[in-house]
């Protein structure tokens, strides 16, 4: 009896500290920069059944991205209830340079992916129509019409679509 009683107690602590060991031994990372593979785009788009929301395509290269995340970061101060979806097009290799830029513009607790594949396929998966320009982003309505923008966007157009799609969510823009 007291061989089971000492094997239960074993294997109750180690059932309590097999999750911390594996913490300790992973590599920390951002918890909103995920692996965007082949397969993740129709998710993330069911993940918002009914609801609108900006997904925006950036690069750690592209100094036009760095500086809608300025906008982008500004706009979630006064619109906390903006629905910002960020995916890097870079590889997982560059995750760690990708979450020092989110950490940078204060946009790490966004909902933030990373390329984890072949980026002519993950563009392709996103939009046929799409080879690689950047910025690239997309305004999402509440039935899931898209409309893409090439370019960098412009902070009246993102307000304009704000007050369209979640009036309640937006300022009073007196």
């Amino acid at each position: 009896m007291k061989i089971t009683c000492r094997i239960s107690i074993t294997r109750g602590l180690a059932l309590v500290l097999l999750p911390v060991l594996l913490a300790c031994a992973l590599p920390a990372a951002n918890p909103g920069l995920r692996p965007f593979a082949a397969g993740s785009f129709p998710g993330l788009v069911a993940a918002r059944a009914d609801r609108p929301f900006l997904l925006v395509l950036w690069s750690v290269t592209c100094v036009p991205c760095r500086q809608e995340f300025e906008m982008l970061a500004d706009l979630r101060k006064s619109n906390p209830g903006m629905p910002l979806v960020l995916v890097s097009t870079d590889d997982v290799a560059d995750e760690a340079v990708a979450t020092r830029i989110l950490e940078k513009y204060g946009l790490e607790r966004e909902e933030s992916w990373i390329f984890a594949g072949d980026a002519q396929r993950l563009r392709y998966e996103i939009d046929p129509a799409w080879y690689g320009e950047m910025p690239r982003a997309y305004f999402y309505d509440a039935s899931h019409q898209r409309e893409a923008v090439s370019g960098s966007l412009d902070r009246a157009r993102v307000e304009a679509w704000i007050r369209r799609e979640q009036p309640e969510a937006a300022p009073d823009p007196t």
